[in-house]
């Protein structure tokens, strides 16, 4: 096969399209090679060096997702060569050197970089510096570092990253100071793993961590991370007012103040709801009047389309239907019943199996009223719920949340209860 030059200008094209220099399908194949690395890069997040107490590292780079870059390097090197192999011996066309380096150097250096590149960030106690290390195979080419006294909290945030076909959460977790560019730690997916990340370094470093996965900050000193909220009561750092039960309360409670039982209705409507039910309802009128109703007008029983129409028809009405069916559940069927006794917490919620979750009282370090997360996933959002409150009850290993659909002064109310039960 010829390889000819407007082969390449096609390609190249492509390559400087808007999706971080990569065409839209080689993006989502890094996505999902990124995706599926992450419980490496995780790993790879080391609290403190073998070799030195003083020492904190953070590698990233490397595993399942380098391998992206290799078909990029190979095609790189293989444009280069043949600039230089005369047509008798490589048999195709000859590329002009002043077409065949540039675009060979563009593939070469881009996929060079995404294969042997890794970057490191170095926090040393001891010599008061931060350094930020990016290597090809092991041989420095880019260094830069900052002062450490620069710093004097630790940022962890949620964020919603969007494209045109997908949006997903990270947590990220930065360095700041005041007057100072922060730095960024680590961007994990999951909550869990970036708040123990963010406990490990602020324990380090001996700095506040700011909070703010609830919606609001809330800041969280080092030397009470670990704490469980009985023992932050009982220091002093944390209080507890019960409040006066509201007017209108929604779900039934039981209390005698050594054990505490709520049954919590379904959350019933709300704009998320309505939105998914309308654009749902929309993807399977769209189907029936554009394929199913063409095709069945002039219905032949013996065309072998058939067996394509009753395939499309389960992707495109029974699964966005049994999507429907679990909303309408977990909107109007869906109940939650919540125990805090003998220091445990356990909520009970679901629809139609329902799944219970018991977390022990000395591990939960943070009982908060909050926002739920807006996020879906790595999945593109198709239905963006409200800002509806909830209650979180938060550990290093487990987060759990009921209440979604109450009133806040209710939610306030529920709260100051299983909290005093708690740190009684």
């Amino acid at each position: 096969m010829l390889l000819r030059p407007a082969f390449f200008a096609t390609l190249s094209s492509l390559l400087l399209q808007k999706t971080d220099a990569f065409p839209r399908s080689f993006s989502r194949c890094y996505k999902l090679l990124c995706l599926t690395s992450e419980s490496k890069r995780a790993r790879r997040i080391m609290p403190l060096s073998e070799s030195s107490p003083n020492v904190w590292r953070h590698k990233t780079g490397g595993g399942a997702a380098s391998l992206f870059g290799l078909p990029f390097f190979l095609v790189g090197v293989g444009v280069i060569g043949l600039a230089f192999i005369p047509q008798e011996v490589s048999g195709v066309d000859h590329l002009p050197l002043y077409f065949g380096l540039p675009f060979g150097a563009i593939f070469a250096t881009v996929g060079g970089a995404i294969l042997f590149g890794r970057m490191e960030l170095i926090i040393d106690r001891s010599e008061g510096t931060i350094i930020k290390d990016w290597k090809l195979l092991s041989k420095t080419v880019y260094e830069k570092s900052r002062e450490l006294k620069e710093f004097d909290r630790i940022r962890l945030n949620s964020e919603i990253r969007r494209s045109k076909n997908s949006s997903y959460t990270v947590y990220p977790i930065r360095l700041e100071g005041d007057g100072a560019e922060a730095i960024s730690i680590s961007e994990a997916r999951a909550k869990n793993k970036a708040r123990a990340q963010a406990e490990s370094l602020a324990t380090f470093l001996s700095l506040p961590i700011h909070d703010k996965l609830s919606g609001s900050v809330r800041v969280r000193d080092a030397d009470t991370l670990d704490q469980s909220i009985r023992e932050k009561f009982q220091s002093g750092t944390e209080s507890n007012v019960i409040p006066d039960p509201p007017a209108r309360m929604k779900s039934r409670v039981d209390y005698d103040g050594n054990s505490l039982q709520v049954q919590i209705p379904p959350p019933g409507f709300d704009t998320g709801f309505l939105i998914a039910f309308i654009a749902i309802a929309f993807f399977e009128l769209i189907f029936i009047f554009n394929l199913a109703v063409p095709f069945f007008s002039n219905f032949d029983r013996d065309s072998p389309a058939l067996i394509f129409v009753i395939i499309f028809s389960f992707f495109f009405l029974g699964i966005p239907n049994l999507i429907l069916l679990g909303l309408l559940g977990n909107t109007f069927l869906a109940t939650q019943s919540v125990s805090v006794r003998n220091q445990t917490l356990s909520v009970t919620k679901g629809w139609p199996l329902k799944k219970s979750v018991t977390l022990a009282g000395n591990h939960i370090e943070e009982l908060v009223v909050a926002a739920r997360s807006k996020s879906q996933g790595n999945r593109k959002a198709i239905v963006t719920i409200g800002a509806r409150k909830e209650i979180q009850a938060m550990s290093d290993d487990t987060n759990l949340s009921f209440g979604a659909g109450l009133s806040e002064e209710e939610l306030a109310y529920i709260h100051a209860l299983a909290k005093g039960i708690l740190v009684s």
